[in-house]
């Protein structure tokens, strides 16, 4: 018995044994792993750190583009325990768009990391880059479809000067149409519209399908839209009702009042933001505005 309980004794602590080397050695692996890990955190963080840098050598221009692929090669360009190896730089005149392609080294216990990163990126009007803007409340139901962002109770609010780089009143001088007190449906609605009505509290009113505009439309008052389409940029320093069969592609500003609902977009209205058709618009008037580099998409090398 006094045997037996001894071979018991050996066994049991043999399995101990075994099972405290394992959990040892899992343990020894775990730093490393971690270690890793952390590595390849840091290189890809270089990469992000080097698409931003690309950034901002196009926005100094110390960058000349020319058709095709232009390349950065760095020596040396060290940061913390990395390095920016090269930033190559794609431009595509078709679309308009530059594609950013970062290479990043990181040394981690005599082993090098190396990752590669891209972004897309696009120069986008400053005071553009919404379907709509509104310095008060946006009510948006039924079956409204709103493609891009929706800017409501603007803080600061929004600027007619900043949108455009010049004043109303420059505006209104160098518009093609002038319209007040319009008719509903009114046709004509192309380049710079400019509308007005004698007494305050006028509306422009658009209640059937086939109605058609584009260009840059400013409206000195309310607008209400039942049905028709437009292609560009509408300023109204009123309020703004949209409730129908309506296509508006590029961007909506509502200056409003604060305090109460600006914006409502009812039954089957589509706004959409539209890049093609905002800078289109500013083509037509020749407008000075000002532009930013925005990042419009991201890719990583896993």
């Amino acid at each position: 018995m006094g045997k037996l309980l001894i071979v018991a004794i050996f066994i049991v602590a043999a399995v101990i044994t075994v099972i405290l080397l394992s959990v040892q050695d899992r343990t020894e692996e775990i730093p490393e792993l971690s270690s890793s890990n952390i590595a390849e955190l840091q290189a890809k963080a270089l990469c992000h750190e080097a698409i931003v840098y690309g950034m901002r050598n196009l926005n100094d221009e110390t960058v000349t583009l020319t058709a095709g692929e232009n390349t950065q090669t760095y020596a040396n360009f060290a940061v913390m325990d990395g390095t920016i190896d090269s930033i190559q730089y794609i431009s595509n005149t078709t679309i308009d768009t530059i594609e950013i392609v970062s290479y990043a080294s990181y040394q981690n216990a005599g082993e090098t990391i190396q990752h590669k990163s891209s972004a897309l990126v696009c120069w986008v009007p400053t005071y553009a880059q919404g379907a709509v803007y509104a310095n008060g409340g946006i009510e948006a139901g039924g079956s409204a479809l709103i493609t891009g962002n929706l800017y409501a109770n603007c803080d600061p609010p929004i600027s007619f000067e900043d949108l455009f780089g010049i004043t109303k009143e420059e505006m209104k001088d160098i518009a093609d149409n002038h319209f007040e007190d319009p008719p509903i449906n009114p046709a004509g609605f192309e380049n710079i519209t400019w509308v007005s009505f004698a007494n305050e509290g006028g509306s422009l009113k658009v209640t059937t399908t086939g109605w058609e505009g584009s260009g840059i439309l400013v409206v000195d008052g309310d607008a209400s839209f039942q049905g028709g389409s437009f292609d560009g940029i509408m300023w109204i320093t009123g309020t703004l009702f949209i409730n129908g069969n309506n296509g508006f592609d590029g961007a909506v500003y509502v200056e409003g009042g604060i305090e109460y609902e600006d914006v409502s977009i009812l039954g089957d209205a589509q706004i959409t933001y539209d890049l093609d058709a905002i800078l289109a618009a500013f083509a037509e008037a020749s407008l000075n505005i000002d532009y930013e580099l925005k990042i419009i998409s991201w890719f990583e090398d896993e």
